[in-house]
C-alpha cells in the first residue's frame, strides 16, 4: 500500500469514526432527556401522588428516554403565579399550575362564581373553554397537555362562618381572583396568596380564611380551620404544561406516549380528589369542625346578584371572552 494510498485510508477511518460519534452523540441525547417538573403544591396530597406516578408511567412507556426531576411548590424560585411563565421561558420544562389565569385570563371563565355548579356542568363547560385555552397557551410558547380539576371550592375560617353574611370583615385567600366578587358581594376582602404561603398566613391572622375543597387545601389546612360552610362557590382547574420547544424535540412517538399518559391519568386525578371529598368532609366533622350547608334561598340570592359580574368580567376581557361566556351560559342553560 503506498503512502497516498494509507493517507487516504487514514482519513476515511477517521471520518468514518468521526461520523459514528456523532450518531452516538445523537442518540445519547434523544435517550437522556431530562425534564424538570415544577408544581404549584408544596406537599404530597392525593392529586400530587397520582401525578407522580403518571410521570413514572411516561418514563416507562418512554423507555428511558424521558425522565423527571420534581420540584414541589416554593423548592424553587418560582412563585405560584410565574409556573406558565417559568414552562414558557424553558425554567422548568414540566408544569403543574393552578394559578395560570394572570398568564391566559380567558381561563378564568370556568371558574366564575357560581357558573358552573356541578362535576357534569364542568364537563360540559370544559368542551367549548379547552380550545381557547390550548390557543391561548400555544401562543406562550407553551404545550397544554391536559387539566384536572377539584371539588366545588367551598368557604372555610378560623371565625365563626355558618352562612355567607358571616364574611363580612373577614380577610380570605381566594383560589383565583374571579372569586373577588363573591366575597365582595358580603363585605369580605380577597386575598391572593401562594398554597405555600397560607399556613403561615393562616398563623399569623393575615388571613382569616380560605376558599378551597376539602381534598384541595382543606386537607392541607384543616387543623389550623375550624369551620367549613360549603357554599359551592366555584370548580378550580389546574393545567399541566410543557415547553413547546422543549416537547417539540422529542421524537414524535416519545410525544404520542407523553399525550396517552396524560389523556388516562389527569382524568383520574380529578375523580381521585372527587372520590375522597366526601370521606374527608364527614372526617373534618367528626375531628370538630363546624361544617354547615347553605340554605335554599342563600344560594338563589346570590344566583341573583352575580349574573351582572359574569358579563362585566367579560367584557372587560374582550370580544373573545364575551363570546366564550354566551356559549357557556347557553351551554349551561345559565
Amino acid at each position: 500500500m503506498t503512502s497516498a494510498t494509507c493517507s487516504r485510508f487514514r482519513g476515511f477511518l477517521v471520518s468514518a469514526v468521526a461520523a459514528v460519534l456523532g450518531v452516538l452523540t445523537q442518540v445519547s441525547t434523544v435517550a437522556a432527556q431530562s425534564w424538570n417538573f415544577y408544581t404549584y403544591m408544596p406537599a404530597p396530597n392525593a392529586a400530587f401522588k397520582r401525578i407522580a406516578v403518571m410521570l413514572e408511567d411516561i418514563t416507562k412507556a418512554s423507555d428511558g428516554k424521558l425522565v423527571f426531576r420534581t420540584h414541589m411548590g416554593g423548592s424553587l424560585q418560582i412563585s405560584s403565579a410565574n409556573i406558565t411563565a417559568a414552562v414558557a421561558d424553558n425554567v422548568v420544562q414540566l408544569g403543574d399550575d393552578s394559578f395560570f389565569v394572570g398568564a391566559v385570563p380567558i381561563g378564568g371563565l370556568i371558574k366564575l362564581p357560581l357558573l358552573v355548579r356541578s362535576y357534569e356542568e364542568f364537563a360540559e363547560a370544559s368542551k367549548i373553554m379547552d380550545p381557547y385555552l390550548v390557543e391561548a397557551f400555544k401562543k406562550r410558547g407553551v404545550v397544554l397537555l391536559g387539566k384536572y380539576h377539584y371539588p366545588a371550592a367551598v368557604l372555610w375560617s378560623t371565625k365563626k362562618l355558618t352562612s355567607s353574611s358571616d364574611l363580612k370583615g373577614q380577610k380570605i385567600r381566594l383560589t383565583v381572583p374571579e372569586q373577588a366578587e363573591f366575597l365582595k358581594l358580603f363585605g369580605a376582602t380577597g386575598i391572593t396568596m401562594g398554597t405555600a404561603e397560607v399556613a403561615p398566613a393562616l398563623q399569623r391572622g393575615v388571613i382569616d380564611g380560605v376558599i378551597t375543597a376539602s381534598a384541595g387545601g382543606g386537607v392541607l389546612w384543616k387543623d389550623l380551620l375550624k369551620y367549613n360552610h360549603r357554599f359551592n362557590i366555584s370548580y378550580s382547574d389546574s393545567v399541566l404544561l410543557a415547553n413547546a420547544e422543549a416537547f417539540e424535540k422529542l421524537a414524535p412517538d416519545i410525544q404520542a406516549k407523553v399525550r396517552s399518559v396524560v389523556a388516562e391519568a389527569l382524568p383520574a386525578v380529578t375523580q381521585t380528589m372527587r372520590d375522597d371529598e366526601e370521606a374527608l368532609t364527614k372526617k373534618f366533622a367528626a375531628d370538630g369542625m363546624i361544617i354547615t350547608m347553605p340554605k335554599p334561598e342563600e344560594v338563589s340570592d346570590v344566583a341573583r346578584r352575580i349574573v351582572p359580574i359574569w358579563e362585566s368580567w367579560a367584557r372587560a376581557r374582550g370580544p373573545e371572552a364575551v363570546d366564550a361566556l354566551a356559549k357557556v351560559r347557553q351551554r349551561l342553560g345559565r
